[in-house]
């Protein structure tokens, strides 16, 4: 269950006009990502709910699992969800547990998180491992690492991946290219890839107007990019992950997400999860994926 202690405060990092702010207590979650004063994350509300912050981790899966059950090495294991806006369990456990610090500077930050499947806790995630996130800031951007070691002493599935909730400033403009897509059921879970049709095509930046996208896009293949012409900055996501989730709500709501994964929703549950971008780890094995968050500011539209 959520761990929110309101006696911790914010953890802020600096370079320049960047800053980062993080609360450990809550998730781990980045609650703040600015330069310039101008929020390029949406800044958390202060509340005790992570879904209302700028970024959490997704760890060790993302977004849903269908039948809130999956199967690894002949076995079933049985998962409840930590959400109750979700009736599925939904984005692994990480985002609802506080974290602990481990290195801390100016400009960089390195939180640690372990997950042991006792008593209860075996139902949000069956298998011990610990995690480890790194941030950093320099004169160009944001570095963030994960890193999922298994801990347990047999094989586990994993997944790993961010949730960063883009500030909808006017006029976003967004960029990707991504060879398919899942389209999903009525309970949100993909059930047909297919080519990415016409209206979701952002191979060419465009405007992200009103797509309706709650969905998961197969073979990323390069950067994502997102365009504040109104404030003048552009930013530019990279990964070595490949799959994007990629999430746009009414724009009253002041959000969306695009959220690099390194598999496909409902990956667990499908009959062929590796297929979909699961990893096994045997024990002691770990699995690493990086993010970067590219800021450059350009002339602002109008001036």
């Amino acid at each position: 269950m959520p761990s929110f202690q309101a006696d911790l405060t914010e953890i802020e990092l600096r370079h320049d006009a960047l800053r980062l702010s993080v609360y450990q207590a809550l998730g781990g979650a980045i609650t703040r990502l600015s330069v310039d004063d101008i929020d390029l994350l949406r800044p958390w509300d202060g509340s005790d709910s992570v879904r209302r912050t700028g970024c959490f981790v997704l760890a060790p899966f993302s977004n849903r699992v269908g039948d809130a059950a999956f199967e690894h090495a002949g076995q079933r294991y049985p998962l409840r969800s930590l959400s109750a806006e979700h009736p599925l369990p939904i984005h692994g456990v990480a985002w609802k547990r506080a974290w602990s610090v481990t290195e801390q500077g100016a400009a960089n930050l390195s939180l640690h998180f372990t997950h042991r499947p006792e008593g209860e806790a075996a139902l949000d995630w069956p298998f011990a491992f610990d995690l480890e996130h790194e941030l950093r800031l320099d004169e160009q951007g944001v570095d963030l690492r994960l890193s999922l070691r298994n801990i347990d002493t047999r094989s586990m599935p994993a997944g790993l991946g961010w949730h960063p909730y883009f500030a909808r400033h006017d006029a976003c403009i967004l960029q990707f290219s991504a060879q398919s897509v899942w389209l999903s059921d009525e309970r949100n879970l993909p059930a047909e890839l297919k080519e990415v049709p016409t209206q979701w095509d952002y191979r060419q930046p465009r405007r992200l107007e009103s797509p309706n996208l709650d969905n998961c896009f197969v073979g990323w293949n390069g950067p994502a990019r997102i365009g504040w012409p109104g404030k003048g900055i552009e930013l530019t996501m990279t990964s070595e992950v490949r799959h994007l989730v990629v999430f746009t709500p009414p724009a009253e709501m002041g959000f969306f997400a695009v959220e690099p994964v390194s598999h496909a929703n409902n990956a667990l549950g499908m009959s062929d999860p590796m297929a979909n971008g699961m990893r096994t780890l045997e024990p002691g094995e770990v699995m690493r994926v990086s993010c970067r968050l590219s800021i450059e500011r350009v002339v602002r539209a109008g001036s």
